[in-house]
């Protein structure tokens, strides 16, 4: 419910608060007092196009803010907690925020939202009637939400909803790997040729590398030879070499060195240096042996080099990729369905899944259509009440028996309907949407939301020209609608109607004042006395008499019990003063 709204620097508005019953408000006043602005002001929380306009004549800021307690309504919190809206206490206060200079902010419990978010939030809060916005009966989905909700197949159609988009999706990934295998198929020869191709290179880890240094030797395998024949000789063990030039030179210290002790230091390095050297020695023999080896013939060396070359090319790629290629290629083949065998069973289980949706549709289309004569007439029923004595409401069904039956890739969308308004005998029923007639149309939504008022998700009602063009008993039996709507919604109503506005639980008066050449609209609470006035000037205008103070007061006093019928005499004045 909307336990408490503050408007501050919008219209004609210098500061107002008003804090609302749990049950059925009604606000009155002279015309051109201000009271759209109520309502236009709670559009705005419900994220309606902010205007710079609507900012108070001097002002260069004003703000709209709402609390509303969803205590005791897990179904709403929950919904509101699926917007990611964090909730305080149960509680969701909304706030907009408007500035001269275009801007203006929304705010959910303190944090700043998108309008688009704001105007999901703004669904579930408040259901307003009046302004064609924010009216969720003129939706050709919302309708549908709430036939079903009524009708007792909101769970069915929902859990139908869940399972085509599962149907959709399972339907694309099995295109797409349709597709994939398709294009396997058709590059399945280029690719077993390419794996051929590398399986018959039978390259080995590093081999580019190892065959440019081999190539490299191959190139200057005289100049190699020649230089580490050159180091060995120089080395050998002949006369004059270094070899036997060290031998020598460690003879000679270790003979110093049996006859000088500490001499025998110098003995023991030029040993290890003729060891060093002799090592050496040998392995330049090594190196020398495998240069003068049979070497693979160079034209040989860079055919292969040329193989590797062209194959890295081809498929864009360095050498080492070139391996992982051939193991992914290979891999493939290995995993691979030649007959597309593993796709076939998922595509016969989507078919009878499709098939059983659409007998699931059937059934949900067949159990709408044997509510819809109850429907209608209840709804009717309720119009006839409201004053209109030929109108009916009728539910129209979208046909698309023909969508379902022929080949589609995707099952088709479920069947909708709309509800169809005949205000007259003799007239063809009309889409609710096209109905231009804003008191026409609260009434209707009033049958409709007194019918639905136990299954009814919106936590706020609000009626406005609810009672156009009526008075009398269908005066009164409004008022009884909306009080009885009001025992299970909160419910706020504008009206110029003296038997509506008795049974509010409570009357706020919409009042206009000017001081100081400023014009002002204010708001105030009515009790006791305040609205036998109030009541009483709605009955008689400027011409309140002590006899209309009466009536007023046998108004309220029957209002109060809405199994009594009011006394003929009220009635009767009543409906004269409409």
């Amino acid at each position: 419910m909307l336990t408490w709204l503050s408007i501050q620097g919008l219209a004609l508005v210098d500061r107002i608060e008003l804090s609302f019953d749990p049950a059925l408000n009604v606000l009155t006043g002279e015309t051109g007092a201000g009271k759209s602005l109520i309502l236009g002001s709670i559009a705005l929380l419900l994220g309606e196009r902010a205007d710079p306009d609507w900012l108070r004549a001097g002002e260069d800021r004003g703000f709209v803010e709402g609390s509303f307690d969803l205590s005791g309504r897990p179904d709403l919190l929950l919904a509101v907690r699926t917007l990611e809206v964090e909730l305080e206490e149960d509680r969701v206060i909304v706030r907009r925020e408007l500035t001269g200079d275009g801007k203006n902010r929304a705010l959910v419990n303190g944090r700043t939202v998108l309008i688009s978010q704001l105007r999901k939030l703004g669904d579930l809060l408040v259901d307003l009637h009046g302004q064609h916005e924010h009216q969720l009966l003129l939706r050709a989905e919302s309708q549908a939400d709430f036939y079903d909700a009524w009708a007792g197949v909101f769970e069915e159609r929902s859990a139908l909803e869940v399972e085509r988009a599962t149907i959709v999706e399972e339907g694309r990934a099995l295109r797409e790997a349709r597709a994939s295998w398709e294009r396997d198929r058709s590059d399945e020869e280029r690719l077993r040729e390419d794996l051929a191709e590398l399986t018959r290179a039978s390259l080995e880890p590093d081999e580019e590398e190892k065959l440019k240094e081999e190539r490299e030797r191959l190139r200057h395998r005289e100049r190699i030879v020649e230089s580490l024949q050159a180091a060995r000789q120089s080395l050998a063990a002949e006369e004059g070499a270094a070899e036997g030039l060290v031998r020598r030179a460690a003879r000679t210290l270790r003979s110093l060195a049996s006859t000088a002790p500490d001499q025998g230091a110098l003995a023991d390095q030029a040993e290890s240096l003729l060891d060093s050297l002799r090592e050496l020695t040998g392995k330049i023999e090594d190196a020398e042996a495998r240069a003068l080896e049979e070497p693979l013939p160079l034209e040989q060396l860079e055919t292969r080099l040329d193989l590797i070359h062209r194959l890295k090319r081809k498929h864009r790629s360095e050498f080492a990729g070139l391996l992982a290629i051939r193991d992914s290629l290979l891999d493939r083949f290995r995993a691979s369905d030649p007959s597309g065998q593993g796709l076939d069973p998922r595509e016969a289980a989507l078919k009878r899944r499709m098939a059983e949706f659409g007998t699931g549709v059937d059934g949900l289309v067949d159990k709408r259509r044997a509510e819809a004569t109850r429907f209608e007439r209840e709804v009717s029923d309720r119009l006839q009440k409201l004053g209109f004595q030929k109108a009916s409401l009728s539910v129209a069904f979208v046909e698309s028996d023909e969508a379902r039956d022929r080949p589609a890739i995707d099952p088709a969308a479920i069947p909708g309907l709309e509800f169809h308004f005949r205000p007259n005998a003799g007239e063809p029923p009309r889409s609710l949407r096209r109905i231009a007639s804003g008191g026409e149309l609260s009434r209707v939504m009033l049958a409709v939301k007194s019918l639905m008022a136990e299954r009814d998700r919106v936590a706020v009602l609000v009626f406005d020209e609810v009672d156009q063009g009526i008075g009398g008993a269908v005066g009164e039996e409004v008022g009884r609608l909306l009080r009885a709507l009001a025992s299970r919604r909160q419910v706020l109503c504008i009206t110029h109607l003296p038997l509506i506005a008795a049974h509010g639980t409570r009357h706020f008066e919409v009042i206009k004042s000017t001081a100081r050449g400023r014009t002002t609209t204010g708001v105030r609470m009515l009790t006791g006395k305040d609205r036998e006035e109030e009541i009483s000037r709605l009955l008689a205008g400027a011409r309140v008499t002590e006899t209309t103070r009466r009536q007023a007061r046998e108004l309220l006093l029957a209002a109060r019990d809405p199994a009594d019928d009011a006394p003929p005499r009220a009635r009767r004045t009543a409906s004269r003063g409409a």
